[in-house]
Parts: C-alpha cells; structure tokens; sequence
C-alpha cells in the first residue's frame, strides 16, 4: 500500500464521502449517524486543522481504498491519535494485511518526522482480531471502558491502545529498521498467534 496526499480533486471526484454512508464500513466507528455528501468531504478537505494529518491509502493497483489520519498532534507533550477507515474495494483477503501495513507506515511516520513519543488509538470491543494484528507493530492493549461506545440504540465496550516510541524503536531493531518489514514474515506471524488473545484474558 502506499500512502497519498488528498487534493481537493481527489474529494470532488471521488466516492469517499460515501464510505461514511455505509453501515458496514462505519459499522464500528463514531461516524456514519449523519448522512455524508461530496460537499460535506471538500469542505473536511478544505478545513484539516494544522494539527493534523490525513492520508489517502491507495493500494498497489492504484485503487483507493482508505483513509488514515493522525489527529490532536501535540509537540510538547509529543504524543497524538491515529485512525483509520478502510472501504470495501480491493481485495478481500489482503485488506487485513493492507490496513496493518498502512497503520506501521503512518505509526512510522509519527515517530520518525514528526517525533512523537507516543501514538493513541481506541476501537469498538468487536474488533479483537484487529487488535491482535496491531500488537505484531507494537500497540499494546492498555485498557477497557465499559459501555463507551454508542451509537444509535448500540451501548458496547471499547478499548484503548498505544505504541511508544521504545516499543517502536525496539520493534524496528528486531526486523532490520523497519516496523513492517514484508507482507511474508507479517502472514507467518499472524499464523503463529497464541490460540488465547490477551484482550480475551484481560476481559
């Protein structure tokens, strides 16, 4: 996957806007309880605060087929969010692999530019699978809120993540300097998993 700069092009001519009227896409996340239009998403373009950073991810095809952000970046306390939105498009079993890489290469980004010492992230209860995933780059499960999450009639838990940057630094050293090293050793590893999840335990 690679990761690109949206233009105000982009929104206009593309159905990104419509992700966000999908149930299935947004099925996990805050947004999608208001309708979304191509004008609504020129106007999110035209308006990204300084402090954050949205990226276009685009796979090798040249589809695109997500959206990843760092959000409430802050320089003196060196830390910030990060997020993700993944469409249906592309290919089914690879978009597992495809978001994690594009999360270690936005995390990379966090670190390695923009000096951050910690990178945050919160997701619905439902996605444990994910959340495996993302601690073979480092997010580490930190806790739950109960009930947290609601939209619509849906109360559910959520959970908080982080990676540091000794964590990242210390992952990096491990697979050559780099967080993702090939989409090969990523599959073994994910194949190799525990049977019992660490959210499962903590639960």
């Amino acid at each position: 996957v690679d990761l690109s700069i949206p233009t105000s092009e982009f929104a206009k001519n593309s159905n990104w806007y419509s992700w966000f009227n999908d149930k299935q896409i947004t099925r996990f996340l805050e947004q999608g309880t208001w309708p979304n239009s191509a004008e609504n998403q020129l106007h999110f373009f035209e308006t990204i605060p300084k402090n954050r950073l949205v990226l276009i991810m685009v796979d090798k095809n040249g589809y695109y087929i997500g959206v990843i952000s760092l959000s409430l970046i802050n320089y003196v306390k060196k830390s910030c969010d990060i997020a993700i939105v993944v469409s249906n498009r592309g290919n089914k079993k690879l978009r597992p692999y495809i978001s994690l890489e594009a999360m270690a290469l936005m995390t990379s980004h966090a670190f390695e530019i923009l000096d951050m010492a910690r990178v945050n992230a919160g997701q619905h209860i439902a996605l444990s699978g994910w959340q495996s995933r993302l601690e073979l780059i480092g997010y580490k499960l930190e806790g739950l809120h109960i009930n947290k999450f609601k939209k619509g009639r849906e109360v559910s838990d959520s959970m908080s993540i982080s990676i540091s940057n000794t964590d990242y630094d210390l992952f990096c050293k491990k697979r050559n300097g780099k967080l993702w090293d090939s989409y090969e050793k990523m599959k073994l590893r994910i194949k190799n998993f525990p049977k019992k999840s660490y959210l499962s335990m903590l639960q």
